[in-house]
């Protein structure tokens, strides 16, 4: 309960009063060692929080443990999964005023961590990697570094 009901969920992928879209997007902060873990797509050169966008009739709970299997292949324990906080940017390589919004949140994990076929490369960072990220991975180890979560 509480995993993001669909409450408002439609507004996400259209465009809101304010004349922007939003990209609805759900993410994993992984910390360990004071560094945060990244994942970087094929092809792609900025490194991203691992998660992605919900399907259909998904809570955040059930788009997070899904994405997250997909993309790092672990399996979340879901009684672990608690709220790290909101984060909205521009999104990368779309139309000026196309939003990302990534739900982001904290959680334990069963299996080794290793990228899926859709990813190249994964990677634990600092905040000496900002360059490296898209606008809202730049928020969010940020706020990392802010909270004195990592280095």
């Amino acid at each position: 309960q509480g995993f993001g009901s669909s409450q408002g969920a439609g507004l996400y992928g259209s465009p809101s009063m304010e004349g922007k879209a939003y990209i609805d997007k759900l993410a994993l902060i992984l910390v360990k060692d004071r560094k945060q873990l990244v994942a970087r797509s094929r092809g792609k050169d900025a490194f991203f929080t691992p998660g992605g966008k919900r399907e259909a009739g998904e809570t955040d709970e059930e788009a997070l443990v899904r994405e997250i299997k997909e993309e790092l292949n672990v399996d979340l324990v879901r009684a672990s999964i608690k709220p790290y906080g909101v984060f909205e940017a521009q999104a990368f390589g779309k139309p000026e005023g196309t939003m990302v919004r990534m739900t982001c949140y904290e959680a334990e994990y069963q299996g080794t961590l290793e990228a899926s076929n859709e990813i190249e490369e994964l990677k634990w960072i600092t905040s000496a990697n900002k360059k490296e990220l898209s606008a809202t991975g730049i928020m969010i180890i940020d706020d990392l570094l802010e909270k004195a979560l990592i280095d």
